[in-house]
């Protein structure tokens, strides 16, 4: 069984010292999984060409091990489109979206198993044989919880073109209970498989997605409602993903609850608050998709 531990990342070739939460990262990953695997998973750094040669040496000088770092920067061109909310996304982060919901598949071809890991991640507790849990139990996909898709745009935009260009039954697929993607782990031949790679090749390659910026957390979850393929939660996890100063914790009582698909995130106040949100929803948007009527 081939394994690997994987992210897109950033270059900052102006200033080495926005590495330090990667390498954290990375690090934390030697610390709770290939320290303790008998062999080490393969650790891959994807990035658009802006890594030079010299900052992967000082990446790689500061980990246990060696990072394969792979220039994925083909599948970031200059498409001329017309961007919804450009202000808030850019062409570079809808291409981010793109690249880990379609093409990151073609570049993992050779694994069996791989588990994403975003740049902003700090593990402190893991199991350093999921992949080996999987294969045994034939689970084909595990996350720390369970997400909405709050953006509007998407809630709007890609459910209308899964209907008008595809036969899917929306309706069921679309339902607001997707994983949450900056860490988890999956099969790579389930998303290589013929007809899941045609729909993924679908929606991805379409101009839509860019134009209103799908990203690939309900992308994701759509594709595994249509195979039916239950989204199993760690049994044993702990992270904290920086950037949205959020913590993630698996245990068997809070998966039950917390982190199950009945209580996804949508946003970040208590149950009182999603009630209320929920309830307005109803009332307010027009939307049968949107995050508030589910």
């Amino acid at each position: 069984m081939k394994v690997a531990i994987v992210a897109l990342t950033r270059g900052y070739p102006e200033d080495r010292s926005l590495y330090n939460s990667l390498i954290k990262r990375n690090n934390s990953i030697y610390e709770h999984i290939n320290k303790v695997r008998e062999v080490p998973a393969d650790i891959l750094l994807f990035h658009e060409g802006n890594i030079s040669l010299s900052d992967q040496d000082y990446i790689n000088n500061q980990f246990n091990g060696e990072i394969k770092f792979v220039n994925v920067s083909r599948y970031f061109t200059n498409p001329i489109l017309e961007l919804d909310e450009e202000d808030k996304f850019n062409l570079g982060y809808r291409q981010m979206c793109r690249f880990n919901m379609y093409h990151i598949w073609d570049e993992l071809s050779d694994y069996d198993y791989i588990l994403r890991v975003d740049e902003d991640i700090m593990i402190s507790k893991f199991d350093p044989y999921v992949f080996e849990y999987m294969q045994s139990s034939g689970i084909k996909y595990m996350t720390g919880r369970f997400t909405k898709e709050i953006h509007r745009a998407t809630n709007k935009t890609l459910p209308k073109y899964l209907i008008e260009n595809t036969d899917l039954n929306v309706k069921k697929i679309y339902n607001h209970k997707n994983p949450y993607t900056n860490l988890y782990a999956t099969k790579v031949d389930f998303w290589k498989s013929n007809n899941v790679n045609d729909l993924l090749r679908k929606i991805a390659m379409s101009d839509e997605q860019i134009i209103y910026r799908w990203g690939d957390i309900p992308v994701q979850g759509l594709v595994l409602n249509y195979k039916n393929e239950k989204i199993k939660l760690f049994p044993k996890l702990e992270y904290e993903h920086i950037s949205h100063n959020f913590k993630i914790k698996n245990t068997f009582l809070r998966n039950l609850t917390i982190n199950s698909k009945f209580n996804p995130i949508s946003i970040k106040e208590g149950p009182l608050t999603k009630l209320k949100v929920r309830i307005r929803g109803q009332f307010k948007s027009d939307n049968p998709f949107d995050f508030d009527r589910n």
